[in-house]
């Protein structure tokens, strides 16, 4: 399971909270995936070589290229010798080669060799058992780890509208927005006449097919009726001034969902690209949020507040 959540206060007339939940489903069928071990890494040369006629007998193309990195060989051991052998896989230079298995195993001596074709058979044999364990663990884990992802399909659900009332979150669309879902006493000294709490966020449940993570994701668009507030005897007109703000909310949610139309989400970089395109959308939104309140004097200038109910109707 994934989860980041942002806790962060847009202005004092209109506080906001973005929040992200990511649940991880995963679900994979389909043809495994082929692979090579392409270098060796943690010996020197000398015993590279004794490896690498073994690990590297494939010249095919490869879905995946894997590194194999050598914890332990003990070329002195007298009795038994211990390999320990680490696989890892290389997609991103940033990241770097990421693990996906852990080897050991050991085999028997009988007494100290020192020819080098003693050495060449316990080489032999590291490889061949590696061969052999990972092939097992590939074909079992494939589809599991989220670090052999190659592809990511959005799928965009319809905004989040539930079958009932909520007694708190009033979801965009749900229904008109009504003085009676300002529940919340006004903030003392304020020099506003309303106060609307408008939010959104995104829900996406990822799982796998035929090495694709296909991503369902849902905007959520709200007002908590029991952060929101009005003075007494207030017009239709200041109504509308706050709808609007929850319109501008609902656009940035749409804003945020095209954002991800137009760019291609990388297998290894998924989830946070989602969440900074979230926060471009947020930015957008406190950035419009601020310039409307401003444009219409919070509601004073009717010229201006049809301008924007218009834009945002």
């Amino acid at each position: 399971m994934f989860t980041t959540t942002w806790d962060k206060v847009i202005s004092k007339k209109h506080l906001k909270l973005g929040a992200f939940y990511l649940l991880s489903s995963f679900t994979l069928f389909g043809q495994i995936p082929s692979y090579q071990f392409k270098s060796i890494h943690g010996i020197g040369n000398s015993s590279k070589a004794l490896f690498q006629p073994y690990l590297f007998r494939s010249k095919e193309t490869s879905d995946f290229h894997l590194q194999v990195h050598i914890k332990e060989f003990d070329l002195q051991a007298k009795e038994i010798v211990k390999f320990h052998a680490e696989v890892y896989v290389d997609r991103d230079s940033i990241l770097g080669p990421q693990l996906l298995y852990s080897y050991r195993s050991s085999f028997k001596t009988q007494g100290l060799k020192k020819n080098s074709a003693h050495w060449e058979e316990m080489a032999k044999l590291s490889s061949q058992s590696l061969i052999k364990q990972f092939a097992i663990w590939w074909k079992n884990n494939w589809d599991k780890d989220p670090k052999l992802i190659q592809q990511v399909k959005v799928e965009f659900l319809p905004d989040y509208l539930p079958s009932s009332q909520d007694a708190d979150s009033l979801f965009y669309g749900q229904k008109k927005l009504e003085w009676s879902d300002f529940k919340s006493k006004p903030t003392p000294g304020s020099r506003f006449a309303a106060q609307i709490f408008s939010n959104f966020e995104y829900h996406a449940s990822p799982r796998i097919e035929q090495g694709i993570l296909y991503l369902p994701l849902q905007v959520k668009v709200y007002m908590l009726r029991s952060y929101s507030w009005k003075k007494e005897n207030l017009p239709d007109r200041a109504l509308d001034h706050e709808a609007t703000h929850f319109a501008i909310t609902q656009r940035a949610a749409k804003q945020f969902k095209e954002l991800i139309t137009q760019r291609t989400l990388r297998p290894l970089w998924y989830e946070s690209e989602l969440q900074w395109w979230f926060l471009d959308a947020y930015r957008w939104m406190n950035s419009t949020q601020k310039a409307y309140d401003e444009e219409t004097q919070h509601g004073i200038n009717l010229l201006e507040q049809e301008k924007w109910n218009e834009r945002f109707k």
